[in-house]
């Protein structure tokens, strides 16, 4: 182990001991002399001895208690001479985002001392615990060795101890009761390692059974140096009274343990009693002695028993402790007055008791701990499990889980939840856990998957991912865990309320019925609280106590309490019920209980003082609520709910509302379902109501009325009410006309008009509804008139509409027959019970796999927090898998999703059947919300008006902004009844919020039906105005016919004309929709040509009518055909609109296949008019960049900021690319929405940058490689990435494997190996991870710089394409590689100018670009007008011309390749010329060739590109000792040349070729450039290479052994106090020499600020300049008087035979100085290297090449494979890697090949690909290697991916980067 920095390290620890077995964790105690966490890095090996010594070490993990820090260093590799690379010793170095903090502990040493008495030992296991003032040690267990603890003994052991300050005691026991287990200890001493501070425990005493007082525990006090007086030892005095109840006592075993302020006693086991020899009888007293060390005032007595034995269950009345010698009055009592059982009350058998009568339960908080045993064969468990938690306050002891909440039977079983509540004292946040058991039972071995632990007092749920198993034979053997929460969730904070409920003293008070209550208070209410234990409650003549956990509601002024009525005689007699909470208010401060000796002395006036004073404590608030009344069917009203006032409350009473339900006049009205009620006023609401006693006996019949009486607290104004039924009936479709309300004390009226179905399968479906008041006016006016009210808006805008979007999983039996129910609460209100019953789009609900959808209207909910599922585990298999619940709110603008992805079954998971859901934040979608609009449409009254079609709407505002289009009919049932002879028809719709004026609207119908045909009168549309101030209604008039045979506005002759090629007339139905400014005419089909039968032939033209509203100015067409028929491919030429009222006419070029085999495969397509300069929105970029730049971000980027993100100016936006690479188990895909957040120095954090996966992906599956492209805000340096996804349900689990950041635009990419779960349920239980930069390898890559490009393509016929259009970029520093510009649908089109942006190296200045297309497509000939590049950064432009063709068939050139000359500023940057190339073939036996010759030549400028050697002066070409001449006319001029590339095909009888020379003339520059070969170029001879690189000859030759001339250029700083008047001098560090010190005189005022000054110096040649050194010196060596500095900017040093540039980067204050001894050094940080330099380096060189093919499965290859390497001084070309009879690239083969070309330089990186020919193409490629054998300097470019199309990214090229 080395620790940081690597100064020290452990020496070789031998691992000794260890199993090192597969899938095993091996545990060791390491002691250093040195602390050296954290650690740097750790070395790991094995000395190769011994049978099978190769080992596959997963990671290593090391803990220092000393420091806390846990660290990870994974390994995942061999250490096997036999396998991978046969390293058997490795370095492991940490993954830093894997740290943890753990808790801290300081070793101790203990040393026991046994006494030497005759039979002193013992045998026994011993253990001990340490109590300091900072709080207690764990249990710690000494194991007994076979002679430990042996008479007269000193033994010492190593112990770690976490903080507990100063030490205050020890207790110490055994646990053999038995004869022999007997031991005297003398005394215990313990000292702390590193500080030497020690304390000492005496003792002798016996522990032992029969010595002594018979026990084997013995508390014993500090003693020692720093402890001025020990503690003293106390006898406390115990009485347990056992009740006086039926079978009130117990056999078990009973433990006790007393907490006071000082600690507590531990777990002491009642055995040896004082008075009784049978104890815990019915009705006896039992007195226990317990000495311990003074533990104060003692605050609760915690008392429980084993459970064991027949009968256990125990009824304890109380507890009296005193401390011995103390007289009787000072007794603390502690009531209980409760069973401790399995089967009665809450099942606990440990209660910890609080000294108070009064709402003793409120004091104890409760602890819900949710263990899920992991879903793995063998996971269960039979042992006893404990846990144990700390806290911020304290913690617990370790409880026992043996009896759960929920219930299973059998607990720990795979795959299932089990709730255990415990309550004990509030220990504040939980830091930890331990979770452990008894290793005890057949099957004792445990997998824990994780624990969940819900707080409602505190609001919070934490998580602890376990994923491991607790057994003594599976990883690293142990059985108890501790635990650290992975997350902490934020719920909804509840209070404690104690409920007592008294039942009256009545013949048959009792019931069995279900009892429910709810709480109302000044701040709300609480849900609906079922009271139930699991003893037989509410007998007659009974007090019960409930504790629940419920909203604090504040002040409480009413509850409501009743029974569902079930079972037999459930008629309930009810006496009073008492609510009790805790608040805190000002008490007197207790007394101190004073020592009796110091009372005396004591002065009167002292005492006084002592008494007054009041401070904060909590006390118990109780309201009394006397009811002494029946709740029962057949006794007094009937009623089986009933509200209660508190005994105090003057200003509330009851109030009677009599209910009068009208029930609507038409087919089917009635209803025989039971009709619940809910009545809401301005005091919270009546509850839901059953409506059973009407005065009519057949309730709910078409046409009545029925009146109901419904008694509560008086609710003040009502508000709303809601109404529903439960659907249980055959008939039970209801049709309500409205309800009125009669407040029998005020005596008004209230009237809710509903006029709407309550029914399954009418209107939206819903069984329930919500209704708001309206004034009587309003009611009458209806009666007058005879019509309805229109009130529906103001309704539907008081109310919200939610669409449920339920899924059930994917999972076998997830579907469900059960009846399913939903309530959503909000932040104001509940909806109450919704039977999801009308689903609305499948009839068979909840199947596997399906999406069911429910619409739910409500009023004034708020926000939802949210929503309770369940269902009524009915039907055959009512198990339900619900993945998720999506919940849309258009008028609140958003879409939520509740994700669950957990069963509803009682058999499994934790048996629930109802669960709570919660929105996923990173779910949320925000959007503009919708209003609502009344929609009246009145049918004119003429013969066959009315019609059956589907009718549809959309309204236009101002500016184009429209709503969807809206299908105003649910179902055809509706389709019939509206829209009748004379109707009108109101409907009430949520639409997109268009503005307050609705400029038109446009309706139709979809002519389907017996009669579609419609004449339409007129629309009238209602909407509201803001701010309240009314409605208004605009109207519409039509008064015509709607029909295919009548009459219509606004006339468009559209003329289309198919193409005159091949196969372009198509026989499929084509539709057609026109956009204008003003709107649309939705989509028509074009069915009747005017002046062909056939339509859309070949070379035809059609024409077509088409009637619409005015659509304004056309500026788009969208065309679509159904691809039905034979030949449905259509190549559409060009469409004509012609506006028939202006005879304007919009001509669309459109020139595409409308095809699924041709182009891109579309058969829709949209087409803007000819000239059109508006937004096409083509580029995503550009849409990305303007999305990044608004921090656009569907899911509202609502990072909960945890840290005050530092507010940064926003930063430019640049683009980021990630590669993902998924792991390969099982479930490691995931189908979340991921994301990226990339975080700078100081918390500057780009917004979270969505990875949404290409159409047609679904999800990131295991094994694949995805790739991304986004913009975000340049953070600077990147310091952390934060990859994370959104989802939160355990199906949505995610193994990442690798992700890599490149920073184009800084030339960086950061590689993270992941290698991690995110998810909810594996690993530590993350769905977000940082990783630290740290873990990263950093690699250099090409830097780009961001261009727009803008494309146009010429306005001529046919000038668009869908070819392959490919784009190289030439500069003054390089050239780019070719790139492929997407074609993204519709760009490169006749006329049209698309820009997008292009990521291009950094070569700045542009010379020209070679643009090629490959002539494939459907349309491969493309009319190329100019391109037109603009740097983003420097705004410089540069502009391409070309007007012409790239085609084999069209234009004068017929080519598909064009070189353009930059242009800037009206001049072109490279002139043209004419090349002749003279090629000499050698005079050598077998010279010349007969294969096809190609050349490119490189220059200054870029390259030629390929010239092939056709045209040449004689006939036969290259015959032996011939010359032959070409000529390249129009060529760009490449300047100076470096080289020429020059290889041939192979082809012919005798292809073998040998060069001796190649003359370039440059006519221009009437300059010939010599390029000497003298090589074969041939398979046989010489090296076999059939390509050679040939050096230019004549370029000057410079001597640099001799002087050089340096210029140097130092910028002054721009500041006031930059600038200097004295002189500056420099030193230049070269690579192969350092130059004398340049002392740059400051003469003519140099050196001011802000100024560039330049000097020449000559001096000796140094090489590449590294670094220099630059000092600030006194004029003839002055002393320096007073401190001055000059600030320096930049240094550039050009070298001036050669012309290389060197930038220094400095920004530094120089101080002045008399010497030449102090100056500051900068590194060189860019360098331009000038062409005649690089030139000068062109030699040819062998480099040897070394392939290695990774080592899995189907790794090797049969393809040909393929390298491109590239240096500083250009590339090598795209070399085939072939061996003669060697079959290369096999699995975990290594192959060598040597290849000669001119010297590259420094290699920057390699392309390798293949041509994916052979069958089993694939290839899996670990690394290559590539050594300079000039100057032995090898490069390795490590890949570790496949080249392969079914795997990864489908890539079969890479591009490598060299590690550093």
């Amino acid at each position: 182990m080395h620790g940081t920095k690597g100064l020290k390290n452990s020496g070789k620890v031998f691992l000794e001991g260890g199993k090192f077995e597969r899938d095993l964790t091996d545990i060791f105690n390491v002691e250093l002399a040195a602390l050296l966490s954290p650690l740097s890095r750790v070395t790991i090996g094995h000395d190769n001895r011994g049978l099978s010594t190769g080992w596959y070490c997963e990671k290593v993990v090391v803990y220092c208690p000393f420091t806390g820090i846990e660290q990870t260093f994974p390994c995942s590799k061999w250490l096997d001479e036999k396998e991978g690379d046969g390293l058997i010793e490795r370095e492991l170095y940490e993954m830093v985002s894997l740290r943890q903090k753990r808790q801290k502990k300081h070793p101790w040493s203990l040393w026991i001392w046994t006494s030497d008495l005759p039979s002193a030992g013992t045998d026994a296991d011993i253990s001990f615990q340490v109590y300091g003032e900072k709080g207690k040690s764990d249990e710690i267990r000494l194991d007994n060795k076979t002679d430990n603890f042996e008479q007269g003994q000193v033994d010492r052991f190593m112990v770690e101890l976490a903080d507990l300050g100063k030490l205050t005691k020890l207790r110490i026991w055994h646990e053999k009761r038995n004869p022999f287990g007997g031991w005297h200890l003398s005394k215990a001493t313990l000292m702390k390692t590193l500080t030497k501070e020690k304390y000492t425990f005496p003792c002798e005493r016996w522990l032992d059974t029969n010595e002594d007082d018979n026990e084997v525990v013995r508390e014993l006090p500090a003693t020692g140096e720093l402890i001025a007086e020990p503690l003293p030892l106390i006898k406390y005095r115990v009485t347990v009274c056992t009740g006086t109840v039926g079978g009130s006592g117990t056999d078990a075993s009973v433990f006790l343990n007393l907490i006071g302020d000082q600690g507590d006693t531990g777990d002491r086991e009642l055995i040896n009693c004082k008075n009784n020899v049978n104890k815990f009888e019915k009705g006896s007293l039992d007195e226990f002695l317990i000495e311990a060390v003074a533990i104060g005032q003692i605050r609760r007595v915690r008392i429980g028993h084993d459970g064991k034995g027949g009968g256990s269950a125990w009824f304890l009345d109380k507890v009296i402790v005193r401390e011995e010698g103390q007289a009787e009055a000072n007794a603390v009592e502690f009531p209980c007055n409760r069973w401790l059982a399995r089967n009665e009350d809450d099942g606990q058998i440990v209660r910890e008791l609080v000294p108070f009568a009064e709402g003793q339960r409120l004091y104890n908080t409760n602890y819900h701990i949710a263990v899920k045993t992991g879903d793995i064969p063998g996971g269960s468990s039979d042992s006893d499990v404990f846990v144990k938690l700390y806290g911020e306050k304290g913690d617990t002891s370790k409880m026992m889980l043996v009896v759960s909440a929920n219930d299973l039977g059998n607990y720990f079983e795979t795959g299932r939840v089990d709730i255990f509540t415990v309550e004990t004292f509030d220990i504040g946040q939980i830091n930890r856990l331990l979770i452990g058991h008894t290793n005890k039972g057949m099957r004792a071995g445990w997998f824990l998957d994780s624990v969940q632990i819900l707080v409602p007092l505190h609001g919070k749920n934490y998580m602890f991912p376990s994923h491991r198993w607790l057994d003594e034979d599976e990883a690293d053997g142990k059985t108890t865990v501790e635990l650290y929460p992975s997350e902490i969730l934020d719920v909804e904070q509840l209070i404690n309320y104690e409920i007592t409920v008294v039942t009256g003293d009545v013949v048959f008070a009792g019931t069995n019925a279900v009892v429910f209550i709810q709480i109302y208070g000044d701040k709300g209410k609480t849900e609906v609280i079922t009271l139930g234990s699991r003893s037989n409650n509410f007998e007659r003549n009974t007090t019960e106590i409930f504790k629940i956990e419920a909203k604090d509601v504040g002040k409480i002024f009413k509850i409501r309490i009743g029974h569902n009525g079930a079972g037999i005689g459930s008629g309930w007699f009810l006496e009073t019920v008492d609510v009790k909470h805790l608040i805190m208010a000002l008490v007197p401060k207790e007394k101190k209980k004073e020592d009796k000796k110091k009372k005396k002395k004591k002065k009167k006036e002292e005492d006084e003082d002592e008494e007054g004073g009041e401070e904060m404590q909590e006390v118990v608030l109780t309201y009394h609520f006397p009811c002494s009344r029946w709740l029962a069917g057949g006794e007094e009203d009937g009623e089986l709910v009933v509200e209660l006032l508190p005994e105090d409350a003057e200003e509330m009473e009851v109030n009677t509302y009599e209910v009068c339900v009208f029930t609507g006049d038409m087919m089917g009205a009635g209803s025989d379902a039971n009709v619940y009620i809910n009545i809401y006023g301005e005091n919270g609401d009546t509850g839901e109501r059953c409506l059973k006693n009407s005065d009519n006996i057949n309730k709910f019949e078409r046409g009545q009325e029925d009146v109901f009486i419904v008694t509560a607290v008086d609710l003040g104004p009502l508000k709303k009410l809601r109404i529903r039924h439960d659907n249980s009936e055959s008939y039970s479709s209801w049709y309500l006309d409205r309800v009125e309300i009669v407040d029998t004390k005020e005596d008004t009226t209230y009237y809710f008009p509903c006029n709407r179905w309550l029914a399954v399968d009418e209107d939206d479906g819903q069984i329930a509804r919500e209704l708001v008041p309206v004034d009587e006016a309003f009611m009458r006016k209806d009666d007058d008139e005879g019509t309805s009210g229109t009130l529906g808006l103001e309704q539907k805008s008081m109310s919200t509409t939610y669409t449920l979007k339920i899924k059930t999983g994917e999972k076998k039996y997830a579907g469900t027959d059960a009846n399913v129910f939903a309530i959503l609460f909000g932040e104001n209100d509940d909806t109450g019970i919704i039977n999801l019953k009308a689903c609305k789009n499948y009839k068979n609900k909840f199947e596997q796999g399906m999406i069911n959808e429910f619409t739910v209207e409500a009023v004034d909910l708020g926000d939802l927090v949210k929503v309770r599922i369940g269902h009524d585990n009915s039907g055959g298999s009512p198990g339900w898998f619900l993945d998720w619940i999506d919940i849309e709110a258009p008028s609140q603008g958003q879409r939520m999703r509740f994700p669950c992805g957990r069963w509803l079954d009682k058999g499994e998971d934790d048996g629930a059947t109802v669960r709570d859901l919660y929105p996923a934040d990173l779910q949320t979608e925000f959007y503009t919300p919708f209003v609502p609009y009344e929609i009246k449409i009145y049918t004119t009254d003429v013969f066959g008006a009315g019609t059956d079609a589907d009718v549809f709407i959309v309204l236009y505002g101002r500016k184009g902004l429209c709503t969807q289009q809206k299908h105003l009919c649910v179902n055809k049932r509706e389709r019939r009844l509206c829209f009748e002879r004379g109707a009108e028809d109101m409907f009430i719709v949520e639409l997109e919020d268009i503005g307050d004026v609705i400029e038109k609207i446009r309706i139709g119908h979809d002519n389907s039906g017996t009669n579609p045909g419609w004449h339409l009168d007129r629309v009238e549309i209602r909407r509201q105005l803001r701010k309240g101030k009314g409605s208004e209604t605009t109207i519409f008039p039509c008064e015509r016919w709607l029909a295919k045979s009548e009459d219509d506005a606004h006339t468009y002759t559209v003329s289309v004309r198919t193409g005159d090629m091949y196969g372009a007339g198509t026989d499929a139905n084509v539709f057609l929709t026109i956009y204008g400014d003003l709107g649309d005419t939705g989509e028509r089909k074009l069915a009747k040509s005017e002046n062909n039968k056939n339509k859309f032939e070949r070379g035809e033209v059609d024409k077509f009518n088409i009637e619409a509203v005015d659509l304004g100015q056309v500026f788009k067409i969208r065309l679509r055909h159904d691809n039905s028929m034979i030949g449905a491919d259509w190549y559409l030429d060009q469409v004509e609109v012609l506006d028939v009222e202006t005879e304007e006419v919009y001509m669309f070029l459109c020139e595409r296949w409308l095809s699924t085999k041709k182009e891109d495969k579309r058969i829709d397509r949209t087409f803007y008019v000819k000239g059109y300069e508006g937004e096409r929105s083509s580029d995503p970029y550009s849409k990305m960049i303007a999305q990044a730049k608004l921090g656009v971000d569907k899911n509202a980027n609502k990072k909960k900021k945890k840290k005050k993100a530092a507010v940064v100016e926003e930063g430019p936006i640049i683009p980021y690319h990630f590669t993902l690479s998924t792991g390969i188990e099982r479930d490691a895909s995931t189908t979340a929405r991921v994301y990226v957040i990339i975080i700078g120095p100081n918390d500057v954090e780009t917004d979270r940058l969505w990875l949404d996966l290409p159409e047609g992906k679904k999800s990131f599956t295991a094994g694949s490689m995805e790739h991304f492209v986004c913009y975000g805000t340049d953070v600077g340096e990147i310091k952390r990435v934060e990859l994370g996804h959104n989802g939160v349900t355990p199906e949505s689990c995610w193994l990442v494997d690798e992700l890599s950041v490149a920073v184009p635009t800084k030339g960086i990419k950061y590689i993270f190996p992941c290698k991690c779960w995110l998810a909810k349920d594996r690993g530590d239980g993350l769905t977000a991870r940082l990783f630290n930069v740290l873990d990263s390898s950093t690699i250099n890559i090409i830097r780009k710089v961001v261009y727009s490009v803008t494309v146009a393509t010429g306005d001529i016929q046919y000038a668009g394409t869908d070819t392959n259009i490919f784009l190289t970029v030439f500069g003054a520093n390089g050239s780019t590689e070719e790139m492929l510009l997407p074609k993204n649908e519709d760009r490169f089109e006749r006329g049209q100018e698309d820009t997008f942006t292009l990521e291009i190296d950094d070569i700045a200045p542009l010379k020209k670009i070679r643009v090629r297309i490959d002539g494939t497509g459907s349309r491969p000939d493309w009319f190329l007008d100019r391109i037109l590049m603009r740097n983003l950064t420097t705004e410089e432009e540069y502009l391409f011309t070309y007007e012409n063709w790239l085609s084999k068939t069209k234009g004068p050139k017929r080519t598909k390749v064009c070189e353009l000359a930059a242009v800037v500023d009206d001049e072109e940057m490279v002139e043209k010329t004419t090349y002749i190339i003279q090629v000499q073939t050698s005079d050598v036996a077998g010279a010349g060739t007969d294969a096809n010759v190609f050349l490119i030549v490189f220059g200054e400028y870029g390259d030629t590109g390929t010239l092939p050697l056709k045209e040449s002066t004689n006939r036969n070409k290259f015959e032996r000792k011939m010359k032959d001449v070409f000529r390249f006319p129009d060529m760009l001029s490449l300047g100076e040349l470096s080289k020429v590339r020059v290889w041939h095909d192979n082809k012919g009888p005798a292809p073998g070729w040998h060069l001796e020379y190649i003359d370039v003339k440059d006519e221009a520059l009437d300059n010939t450039f010599r390029f000497p070969c003298d090589r074969w170029l041939a398979k046989n001879e010489d090296d076999g290479q059939i390509m050679r690189e040939l050096a230019c000859a004549n370029n000057d030759f410079v001597d640099l052994s001799d002087k050089t001339k340096y210029e140097i250029a130092t910028t002054t700083a721009n500041t006031d106090d930059a600038s200097t008047t004295e002189n500056v001098w420099i030193l230049l560090e070269g690579r192969k020499a350092r130059s004398k010190e340049f002392v740059l005189e400051n003469k003519k005022k140099k050196f001011l600020s802000g100024a560039t000054d330049t000097f020449e110096f000559s001096s000796k040649h140094v090489g590449e300049i590294a670094s220099i050194c630059v000092g600030h010196i006194t004029k003839d060596g002055k002393k320096v008087k007073n401190e001055a500095f000059w600030h320096v900017m930049e240094v550039v040093v050009t070298e001036k035979e050669l012309g290389n540039k060197y930038f220094f980067h400095c920004d530094a204050q120089i101080p002045l100085a008399a010497k030449k001894d102090q100056f500051q050094t900068f590194e060189c940080y860019k360098s331009i290297e000038s062409f005649a330099s690089k030139v000068r380096n062109l030699v040819p060189v062998k480099y040897e090449i070394i392939v290695i093919t990774g080592d899995v499965k189907a790794a090797g290859t049969d393809a040909n494979v393929f390298i491109t390497m590239y240096g500083v001084n250009g590339d090598s070309g795209k070399r085939h890697l072939r061996q003669k009879f060697r079959n290369l690239f096999e699995r975990g083969r290594t192959d060598r090949f040597v290849l000669e070309m001119l010297d590259l330089g420094e290699l920057l990186r390699v392309k390798v690909e293949h041509d994916g020919t052979s069958p089993n193409s694939g290839w899996y490629l670990e690394c290559i290697e590539v050594t300079n054998t000039a100057n032995s300097v090898t490069t390795i470019f490590h890949c570790g991916k496949w080249l392969h199309t079914a795997k990864a990214d489908g890539q079969i090229q890479r591009v490598l980067y060299p590690r550093y």
